[in-house]
């Protein structure tokens, strides 16, 4: 990859692709890469370039290729799962164009603006995710590429073996947040069991491995039709555990419930419960005849909930260097949800069956 390009080494590729940018709009500000807003030199479509910083961001280059191996499931009858088209994709020098969606809000947003959460839009999402797991253990020689895709930094394994670089980089409230988790012998057994899951390359899917609110954009058609969820950042997909999906994305909405930061995050149980059994029901249905949520899914799609809640509370040690009551008290539920999950799913949605 040749990386980083200058302003004309980008012009140039931009105008290889058939792109230049588009004066008219703020680009969005970068967080793991750089962004530009494009537009096609023919037409009028507006395309989001995403740009690698350097060798070390492969970031790009998976979503890139993950997009490609999954955009043709978007595109069957029917189907539930609903992705940003590629617009173009350049390896070589860490572009990927991806169509500017209008009319849409994330989740995170639609949430706290409207204070809903409904069935249906869970069930959505549930949907689209377990055809998305569905389809992809169906190909599975065209989608397990668990080398190419396994995210070496993840912070599942640091908490289980951590490396000296990552220690080094810790804050002293991180050092003492770890220290913490470390010495709670059954979360440790937990942890530990999600990762040898992992390994399991028979009962595993194809990720998006980053599913939270603010990575499902809520997108109205005018007169296209009905709301439909898009699903957007796959730069962490992999292959893994399918209730690694499920309890990132819940993790959002216990949180909202156990230690809500804002007046617009509370979400009472009620609430939570109804909209985390619509969303299992719903991906359950959408699996393989031969998925059972059973007992054993459901405690793992709690541990995934944990442990995506220890991670919220890295990463207040990490930008804040705090540990205080709120950080303390959601890693406290995190670590057992960890050490005790068969507690927490008549908590947290109540009986699922097929």
């Amino acid at each position: 990859m040749r990386a980083p390009l200058t302003d004309a080494e980008l012009d140039g590729r931009l105008a290889v692709l058939g792109l230049v940018r588009d004066p008219s709009v703020t680009s969005p500000p970068p967080s793991k890469n750089r962004t530009v807003v494009c537009k096609a030199k023919t037409g009028k479509k507006r395309v989001l370039v995403k740009i690698a910083d350097g060798p070390g961001n492969v970031g790009v280059l998976r979503e890139g290729s993950v997009l490609e191996r999954v955009e043709p499931l978007s595109r069957a009858p029917r189907s539930p799962l609903h992705l940003p088209h590629v617009f173009a994709f350049d390896p070589a020098h860490g572009l990927l164009g991806l169509e500017w969606i209008h009319h849409g809000e994330t989740l995170h947003h639609f949430h706290r603006r409207s204070g809903d959460y409904p069935d249906g839009l869970a069930e959505q999402v549930g949907h689209a995710l377990g055809f998305l797991h569905r389809m992809s253990r169906e190909g599975r020689s065209h989608y397990a590429l668990a080398d190419a895709f396994r995210d070496e930094s993840d912070l599942l394994e640091c908490f289980l073996r951590m490396r000296p670089d990552f220690y080094a980089r810790l804050s002293g409230a991180g050092i003492d947040f770890f220290a913490r988790v470390q010495a709670d012998g059954p979360a440790m057994t937990g942890l530990q069991a999600l990762s040898a899951q992992q390994l399991r390359e028979s009962e595993n899917a194809l990720l998006h491995g980053d599913l939270r609110q603010a990575n499902l954009l809520r997108v109205a058609r005018p007169g296209k039709g009905p709301t439909s969820i898009v699903f957007l950042d796959w730069e962490l997909s992999f292959w893994g555990d399918p209730a690694r999906d499920l309890g990132s994305l819940l993790s959002d909405y216990v949180l909202g419930w156990l230690a809500p930061e804002h007046r617009s995050e509370v979400l009472g149980r009620p609430v939570l419960e109804g909209f985390a059994h619509a969303l299992i029901a719903s991906y359950t249905r959408a699996r393989e005849a031969t998925f059972k949520p059973d007992a054993d899914f459901q405690e793992r799609v709690v541990r995934w909930i944990g442990t995506a809640l220890l991670i919220s509370v890295y990463g207040i040690t990490h930008y804040e260097q705090v540990l205080d009551a709120r950080a303390l008290g959601v890693a406290k539920h995190a670590l057992e949800m960890l050490g005790q999950p068969k507690e927490w799913p008549s908590v947290l949605w109540g009986e699922v069956k097929r």
